[in-house]
């Protein structure tokens, strides 16, 4: 068989600009993956609120971050297929490695098409997610299925449902955090993720366990694919690989909108108890994410540093993301590689 490896995200504005946003939002807006609400009030909320209104205003944003090649993720993700494309060219490996974007160019759709014309029928789906989510792993999962259901062959395809658990992973980040966080200046670190709504992870509770609670503290059987509990283990995970002790860490979550209940701790509210209690100086870092985007760089690292700075903080250390340090780069290729050796066996 021949052997294929496809890096997913869900993809990034082409530029920083209200089109730019209004592109990529036609698309994101339209997942009913990520807003599992009636077609037409995800209609409404797309074309009457969406495009007109927050479009041009996350222009902005996302100029402030902006890099000279484009937008980071997209940057880092053309680095990360680069290098691990070049680690299995110097092993002496046929393996193809392509970028696939659910909402925008290089579209699953045509790294798909690219797949199948090159004659690849092995494919390995490794999502950029390091945590499973109905919201990201399960939607472009369905769209890669799709593609794949009308090849007049269907290819084998094996699917990677999370990367937290994985040492390599974990390993990139304890590396990561090692070289740059200033542990001589803060007095405690926060493990910051990605918020969703209460109701996403519902969705993937298939057994009934889910409390948003103590259940998400150990992984078993039942909750295996809960997004918090994963976000949970994450933490543990690198925290264990640092040596680290309880009372050096915690965890919230960030970026919740609208009027329905997220996912909590809540990072905002997290700050402000962190600074109650006389810790005024944090390092945040962001294991949901493998590379530094509009979340990390501009939400975190100055809308919620103001926050607490203005609150009487004194230091906001944000520990920049895996983007393209070699130990990450390097761990994406082994376990690319790891799955396809164990789907020979």
């Amino acid at each position: 068989m021949s052997k294929a490896v496809l890096l997913l995200n869900l993809g990034t504005p082409a530029e920083p600009t209200a089109k730019g946003l209004r592109d990529f939002y036609k698309y994101f807006f339209s997942d009913p993956f990520v807003f599992d609400i009636n077609p037409l009030g995800r209609w409404l909320l797309r074309n009457l609120i969406i495009l007109p209104f927050r479009a041009p205003k996350t222009a902005k944003d996302y100029a402030t971050i902006w890099m000279d090649e484009g937008s980071p993720l997209k940057v880092y993700a053309d680095r990360l297929q680069e290098s691990v494309q070049g680690a299995y060219a110097n092993a002496g490996e046929d393996v193809l490695v392509l970028n696939g974007m659910g909402y925008s160019q290089p579209f699953i759709s045509e790294a798909m098409a690219e797949l199948k014309s090159k004659g690849k029928d092995e494919i390995l789906v490794l999502p950029l997610f390091p945590q499973y989510s109905t919201a990201t792993t399960a939607s472009v999962f369905h769209e890669v299925r799709q593609e794949a259901a009308k090849w007049e062959t269907p290819p084998s395809l094996q699917f990677i449902d999370d990367l937290y658990n994985e040492p390599a992973f974990v390993r990139a980040w304890a590396d990561l955090i090692g070289k740059h966080l200033l542990e001589e200046q803060v007095d405690h670190v926060v493990f910051s993720y990605h918020g969703l709504p209460e109701s996403n992870v519902r969705k993937a509770d298939t057994e009934g366990v889910c409390e948003f609670g103590s259940c998400c503290e150990q992984i078993t059987d039942k909750n295996r694919l809960c997004y918090r509990a994963q976000c949970v283990g994450t933490t543990k995970n690198v925290v264990a690989a640092l040596g680290w002790s309880e009372d050096k860490y915690s965890m919230a979550f960030q970026s919740r909108f609208g009027r329905q209940a997220w996912i909590q701790p809540y990072l905002d509210d997290h700050l402000e108890t962190l600074l109650s209690s006389g810790c005024k100086k944090i390092a945040v870092v962001t294991p949901s994410f493998v590379s530094d985007c509009l979340e990390t760089i501009h939400e975190i690292g100055i809308e919620y540093r103001e926050e607490f700075m203005e609150g009487g903080g004194e230091v906001f250390q944000l520990v920049p993301n895996l983007n393209d340090d070699p130990v990450w780069f390097k761990s994406v290729y082994e376990i690319s590689q790891r799955y396809l050796r164990k789907n020979q066996e």
